[in-house]
């Protein structure tokens, strides 16, 4: 079954911080979300007083409501990033619309308010997709501009996630980090602050979206 990959976009190089205009930028967090790590994202966005996105796995939320509704009361958006975290390409259709529809109905049941954004683990979009996202009634995101930054790899140290979230960033990136890494949590308060430095506003997917929408 072939499958089509959002990660073929844009990447990473040393920013410049110098005379930069303002840049809108969206950090989205994927696979959460539980209430202690989550809780230590949420202190340090308030802190920074950033809005991101989190890319929320259905069964965590569905045990953990009152974690959501925080997310959401904080500013923030959740996108579905699906029921298990399931490659597409491993699943039979039954088990892919599991996967994307009931992950749906689950996170808007324990948030209380509908994701607006199917974000798919791996960042692959199987074909079938388009049709779930009508069942659903939620479009893929698909990023203006994406930087990685390889925090789901454990050889990927701190210092290198902290400088792949902070280099060639420009106007409507997107910025890939992963809650579980403890790394990232613990580099998330100096990155926001180099990307402040940077002009950066930060802005959640369905804002990104609106703005991009007008972007050349």
């Amino acid at each position: 079954m072939a499958l089509t990959t959002l990660s073929g976009l844009a990447v990473t190089g040393m920013a410049q911080a110098q005379d930069r205009p303002p840049l809108h930028v969206a950090l989205i967090f994927d696979d959460g979300s539980t209430p202690a790590q989550t809780q230590q994202f949420l202190d340090v966005l308030a802190q920074a007083k950033a809005v991101v996105t989190f890319g929320s796995v259905a069964h965590y939320l569905q045990s953990h409501p009152d974690t959501a509704k925080a997310m959401l009361a904080a500013g923030h958006e959740i996108a579905n990033h699906s029921f298990n975290h399931s490659h597409p390409k491993d699943l039979d259709d039954e088990a892919l619309a599991y996967e994307v529809v009931d992950a749906q109905t689950a996170i808007t049941q324990a948030s209380g308010q509908a994701p607006q954004w199917y974000w798919p683990p791996f960042l692959e979009a199987d074909p079938r997709h388009e049709a779930l996202m009508a069942q659903a009634g939620i479009a893929v995101y698909r990023p203006y501009h994406l930087v990685v930054t390889k925090d789901y790899d454990r050889q990927v140290s701190a210092d290198q996630i902290e400088h792949a979230a902070v280099t060639d960033i420009v106007d409507g990136s997107v910025i890939l980090m992963h809650e579980w890494r403890n790394e990232t949590l613990e580099k998330l308060p100096s990155i926001l602050a180099q990307l402040k430095s940077q002009g950066a506003q930060f802005l959640t997917f369905s804002q990104m979206a609106d703005y991009t929408d007008k972007l050349p």
